[in-house]
């Protein structure tokens, strides 16, 4: 699964984040928790240029204070988007070097009609299955490998990446 990752990682310029589930898991009516190393995510793979947006039904004020109340509006900028072909109008942003990071069939689905490769946010068998059996081919439980995937892409790309020899 890493060396998938970095495959699906390294070449990827935009991702589009879902709101529910990859940046942050919903609680009681107005409250949502960060989920776990989205917000390192978020900002490495700005740190390393590559272009955010957010993408889902939630409302556009809501996802913006809670970008702004993690610090991470600055990540994003204005790019908060109701459907993944809004997102793709920004410009810079190909299906081809894009990548939706979700945690619904309807978001995969949306992302298999923009053309844009579909990274799973499964944090419980049950919602992995759910995304397995709706087509994604790869779901994570966690973020934390997306993390370090796009760590060891950046090494790769800044030419820092060296390979160990037998």
């Amino acid at each position: 699964m890493y060396d998938d990752l970095l495959d699906v990682i390294g070449g990827t310029e935009y991702v589009l984040f879902g709101f529910d589930g990859p940046l942050c898991r919903p609680r009681a009516a107005a409250a949502a928790w960060p989920t776990p190393y989205a917000d390192p995510l978020v900002r490495t793979l700005a740190a390393v240029g590559t272009g955010l947006a957010v993408v889902g039904g939630t409302s556009p004020a809501a996802v913006r204070r809670y970008l702004e109340g993690r610090g991470l509006a600055g990540c994003f900028g204005a790019r908060v988007y109701g459907d993944v072909a809004g997102a793709l109008a920004w410009p810079g942003a190909r299906p081809a070097v894009s990548l939706m990071i979700g945690a619904t069939p309807a978001e995969l689905a949306a992302a298999g009609e923009a053309g844009v490769p579909f990274l799973g946010h499964g944090p419980d068998e049950q919602g992995a299955d759910l995304l397995r059996r709706a087509g994604a081919r790869w779901v994570v439980p966690s973020l934390e490998p997306v993390l370090i995937a796009v760590r060891a892409a950046a090494r790769r790309s800044a030419g820092t990446y060296t390979e160990q020899r037998a």
